[in-house]
């Protein structure tokens, strides 16, 4: 075969391959920002049990670990949890939790969980945001300043409550407990909110 045609060929392919690469790479990153969006807005239910799905049980564990605890943890005297607030969303999609928790005791303490009778998880979740996209991770200690107060709020720290038990409609009451690193538990009622409130309820 004449030499001109075979390297005119082999040049033909590179350009293919090149091309084929490019637009794969596209379709990555055309692929990644929804997903990133979605958890900036918490908006869980366009994929329910979203911990399950990818296959972490890591959540449950937690979980179950916090309740176990929460039966033997004494009601504290220095911890409060104030203005809470749960995004209403349409079962069985997870929902968003808010509250503001007080220390006024004269050492930091850390919250490790909460657990609420109405939804069959509730983990700690906290939201950053770095070059202008957000990433929604999991969280297993918080750190509450003595003599301070630590706001869960959208865009920052707050609770993951997944299966719920029932349809809570706006403007329902639930129950849920905090448990504390030492060993100590409170506890808040909470309002169902609709599921476009951005401003946390005043505390």
């Amino acid at each position: 075969m004449n030499k001109q045609i075979i390297t005119g060929l082999i040049g033909l392919c590179g350009v293919g391959l090149g091309l084929g690469a490019q637009a794969a790479e596209q379709s990555v990153m055309s692929a990644k920002p929804p997903m990133q969006i979605a958890h900036a807005g918490h908006d869980h239910g366009a994929k329910p049990n979203a911990h399950a799905a990818h296959g972490d049980t890591s959540g449950a564990v937690a979980s179950d670990a916090v309740a176990s605890e929460m039966a033997n943890a004494t009601t504290s005297t220095t911890l409060k949890v104030s203005g809470c607030w749960i995004r209403s969303m349409p079962a069985p999609a997870p929902s968003g939790g808010y509250f503001v928790v007080s220390n006024s005791g004269s050492k930091p303490l850390h919250l490790k969980g909460a657990s609420s009778a109405d939804y069959g998880m509730v983990m700690l979740h906290q939201t950053t945001h770095k070059d202008g996209m957000s990433r929604m991770s999991a969280t297993h200690s918080v750190a509450i300043p003595a003599g301070g107060q630590l706001e869960f709020k959208p865009g920052a720290y707050h609770a993951m409550l997944e299966d719920p038990i029932k349809a809570h409609p706006v403007g329902s009451k639930i129950v849920m407990d905090f448990l504390f690193d030492n060993g100590e538990k409170a506890s808040a009622e909470c309002e169902v909110k609709p599921a476009n409130t951005r401003t946390p309820m005043p505390h």
